[in-house]
């Protein structure tokens, strides 16, 4: 297999904004399984840590934190040890962010998630919950929307977006693992899949990572302190949520290029 650059998302975009990384390969559902289950196989091992010795407290938030943050480092040195160079992932700086509206519909919702929202802040976890959606953020990133993508690429612009989408929502599914109830488990997938298509196609149109991983640190440090109880004041800010993402999503979708999949193989 082999690993070439994309053409620009969009035409207008400047030289600044060098094409994304795409990998040619004949393996690529193996590649691209290999390449999810590798974002959150430390993930599930930290949890399964915190379960089996029945941790609590700062200590049940700064070991996943621990094994999250491995799971982001070992993401970098493969993209680091890999023929792209890491700006061809996305670590860059992000240009014509005005094509996605400065992300403001990202900063609604966390506005909507506090003002719908119980919150509890604990003095004595919240630096281990802030460290832990540190890792949790640039963590997904890097494997979901950076190395990810670049096989997935070679179907096109938008088949890739929802390729990525449904394997990152898949993934969440393993929170199962954690005893958590059916009905929590398919608002997760549902959500997960949302957010995919969102962080996807900003880093399809901007060229860079910075935007959801900023965004995904901000809202899981913000989503760790919220009571998940299913008020009605939840589920009201909840469905806001949704309809914004989606309306959001189906605005950022009609500015992708329509592009077929890149079939050429390289052995």
């Amino acid at each position: 297999m082999s690993i070439r650059l994309a053409p620009p998302a969009v035409p207008e975009l400047t030289t600044a904004a060098r094409p994304l990384a795409v990998l040619h390969t004949r393996n690529l559902w193996r590649v691209a399984a290999a390449v999810g289950l590798g974002g959150v196989l430390l993930t599930a091992v930290g949890m399964g840590v915190v379960d089996t010795r029945g941790l609590d407290g700062a200590p049940a938030l700064l070991v996943p934190a621990a094994f999250v943050g491995l799971s982001a480092v070992l993401g970098l040195l493969v993209m680091w040890r890999s023929r792209p160079s890491m700006a061809d992932y996305g670590f860059r700086r992000p240009v014509g962010v005005g094509r996605v509206s400065w992300a403001l519909p990202l900063a609604a919702v966390v506005v909507i998630v506090i003002a719908t929202s119980e919150i509890r802040l604990v003095p004595a976890t919240l630096a281990a919950s802030t460290l832990l959606a540190v890792a949790v953020g640039f963590n997904e990133e890097i494997w979901f929307r950076g190395l990810l993508m670049a096989p997935l690429r070679q179907f096109g612009s938008r088949r890739s977006i929802v390729a990525s989408a449904a394997v990152f929502g898949a993934l969440h599914l393993t929170n199962v693992l954690t005893g958590q109830p059916l009905p929590h488990l398919l608002v997760q997938f549902a959500f997960a899949c949302l957010v995919g298509v969102v962080l996807a196609e900003i880093v399809a149109l901007t060229g860079s990572l910075w935007i959801g991983i900023v965004w995904h640190v901000v809202y899981d440090a913000v989503a760790f302190t919220v009571v998940d109880d299913f008020t009605d004041r939840g589920l009201v800010g909840l469905t806001l949520i949704v309809v914004g993402l989606t309306a959001y999503a189906a605005w950022l979708w009609r500015t992708l290029p329509v592009d077929g999949p890149r079939v050429a193989v390289a052995g």
